[in-house]
């Protein structure tokens, strides 16, 4: 008998440690706006594809554009700004980081919820 695993069976394992890497790797690559973009996108269509759902996806897009609205408005209005701006003054990794972590968030609370028996 063979067992054959898929990446949904380690969904919460993936999604942490993407979570994590999405910050370590901002840390690593902050000289390197392209490498930090790279990584932190690829870490998120790995965090979404370990957690696939239409919910899960529809949730990364509206995070995905509500970050980047906000981060733009805020660059504009001169609330803060970026040292190596993108499109709109926002470095193009930013609303990747931001859907990421609200996915890794999402992630967390399911997988609380079925600790204590509420899923």
């Amino acid at each position: 008998m063979s067992t054959t695993f898929t990446l949904s069976d380690f969904k919460w394992p993936i999604v942490f440690l993407c979570a994590v890497c999405t910050y370590v790797a901002i840390v690593l690559f902050r000289e390197s706006a392209v490498l930090t973009f790279l990584s932190v996108a690829s870490l998120g269509v790995l965090m979404l594809k370990a957690s696939w759902s239409w919910e899960h996806f529809i949730v990364y897009v509206t995070l995905f554009l509500m970050a980047m609205l906000t981060e733009t408005l805020c660059v504009y209005l001169g609330i803060w700004s970026y040292s190596m701006a993108g499109l709109f003054g926002v470095p193009l990794w930013v609303p990747f980081m931001w859907s990421n972590s609200g996915l890794f968030v999402i992630e967390l609370k399911e997988a609380v919820d079925g600790y204590i028996g509420r899923a």
